[in-house]
């Protein structure tokens, strides 16, 4: 017999009872002997089989899978939120659907559309852009779509969303360099400010109040005004190029992740400037290469499977409770790993 094809009509000849009879064991549904659930309970597992969720989720309207959507997959970041996401699914017996927006928000309302019209029960997305979607978003959240945000957020709407303090991080980041001795510390960032990531936003306002704690009024930032086609690395390579040319100083670099980083380090050693000894430099991410450039690059590392796990047990009680559940923003505290890039231990601190 083929374990792969058993179903209840299998189950029901196998056991010599009604296919409704089986139907009542497998569901636990209506009145049957103990004795004649548990043999049926038994033939169905010796058989394999296994209920077919397609016809189910037509009936209950459910399919037991969510959308992810993501900017890329290209980094670690979102590889590893994309763990913990399907971990927290996987044990709750729900499958994931992957998309990539690649930071496109047009590209973004089709994946998110295209995955509704597959009946996923919830999303779980990192918007590619704080405003241009918020209409959609808006329109999502009337239509009662269980939606959790990751990473980023859109500012003022009421959604579910996970993600790192940000804020909290770019503090730390810049309070480390004030305090191996650097005063001239740049903010090396990516993108438009028109088009800013409300994560690159808390990182920047971290960056600021560290300064602002020390009586350092001006903020230097690099990168916004390029143009933002490029890789990362070469991106911050060229911002960081840049500002040099024109003979300006810096003792400090607080690049917004750790790619952006990788490229400010190649810009500085370009210009005849060591790190850590000319210029220390703290990135933010902690991809798993960090640890091995040289020098080690000192980072903010973001929990980055936490993040999935957390957005994926919101999105299933947001699923299973609707309205009814309270609107959640989780804030999850990163830290700081200090490498050889800060220059602390040449500082004796």
């Amino acid at each position: 017999m083929n374990r792969s094809r058993a179903d209840m009509d299998t189950i029901a000849r196998a056991v010599g009872v009604s296919k409704t009879t089986v139907y009542r064991a497998l569901h636990n549904k209506g009145r049957i002997h103990p004795q004649t659930r548990e043999r049926i309970l038994h033939v169905a597992s010796e058989l394999g089989y296994r209920p077919n969720l397609v016809a189910r989720s037509l009936r209950i309207q459910k399919t037991s899978t969510v959308g992810l959507v993501v900017i890329g997959l290209t980094g670690w970041f979102y590889s590893h939120i994309l763990e913990g996401v399907d971990e927290v699914a996987q044990a709750n017996q729900y499958g994931v659907l992957l998309a990539c927006s690649y930071g496109y928000p047009e590209k973004e309302r089709e994946i998110i559309q295209m995955l509704l019209d597959k009946r996923v029960d919830g999303l779980i997305v990192a918007p590619a852009d704080p405003e241009e979607n918020r209409e959609f978003y808006e329109e999502l959240l009337a239509l009662q779509v269980p939606i959790v945000l990751i990473d980023r957020y859109i500012p003022g709407l009421p959604i579910d969303f996970v993600a790192t303090n940000n804020e909290l991080g770019g503090y730390m980041a810049t309070r480390h360099l004030l305090k191996v001795g650097r005063r001239q510390i740049v903010f090396v960032s990516n993108g438009s400010r028109e088009r800013r990531a409300t994560s690159v936003v808390g990182r920047f306002e971290g960056y600021r109040r560290a300064l602002a704690e020390c009586d350092i009024c001006q903020t230097v930032e690099l990168g916004p005004g390029l143009p933002d086609i490029l890789p990362e690395e070469e991106y911050a390579y060229n911002a960081v190029s840049h500002y040099l040319s024109q003979g300006k100083e810096l003792d400090g670099v607080f690049a917004v992740n750790d790619d952006v980083a990788y490229g400010a380090i190649r810009a500085l050693r370009d210009y005849g400037l060591r790190v850590p000894e000319d210029v220390s430099v703290v990135g933010f991410d902690n991809q798993d290469t960090s640890a091995f450039i040289l020098p080690p690059l000192t980072t903010v590392a973001q929990p980055m499977r936490e993040i999935g796990q957390k957005a994926a047990a919101l999105l299933l009680e947001r699923i299973h409770k609707g309205r009814s559940a309270p609107q959640q923003q989780v804030l999850l505290a990163p830290h700081l790993v200090i490498r050889q890039s800060c220059g602390a231990r040449l500082n004796g601190s």
